[in-house]
């Protein structure tokens, strides 16, 4: 008995869940292996992961500071398909038009924008072709109203 609890501090100790680059914590691209680190701590297949864009309009016309000024600080939320696996991105300046988010799963399927304790939208994440590269781009475009 105290010879397997010695085993497993050891293991504790030395082992990485980090860098096996089998679904393990992140922080960086480099603890991963040939997988990457996605934006929620976990590497992931390259093939699993995508680049988001959100941007919105205040009332149709583009986002500024004066269309802006009831709500400067938005947030992102990103919703996958299971309940409860979310991840959210706050605060957002209102006035940028636009927040990217990198390396996001593929499981994410859904954004919601809105204000702490306001108005929120929910879109799903559309994917078109990027006729710059030929990749597809993924998106959300939401319209705010004052």
């Amino acid at each position: 008995m105290r010879f397997a609890a010695l085993a497993l501090v050891v293991c504790l100790a030395g082992c990485s869940l980090t860098s096996s680059g089998n679904g393990g914590e992140c922080t960086s691209d480099a603890q991963c292996g040939e997988e990457v680190c996605a934006r929620t701590g976990e590497c992931l297949p390259r093939a699993s992961v995508r680049d988001v864009t959100v941007r919105w309009t205040v009332d149709g016309a583009p986002a500024d500071t004066a269309s802006c000024a009831s709500r400067q600080d938005l947030y992102l939320q990103f919703d996958g398909s299971d309940y409860g696996d979310t991840l959210r991105v706050a605060p957002v300046a209102c006035s940028d038009g636009s927040g990217r988010i990198s390396k996001l799963p593929k499981r994410y399927v859904r954004v919601e924008l809105g204000t702490e304790g306001g108005a929120s939208d929910v879109l799903p994440i559309s994917t078109g072709s990027s006729a710059a590269a030929g990749d597809t781009a993924a998106q959300a475009q939401f319209d705010l109203h004052r």
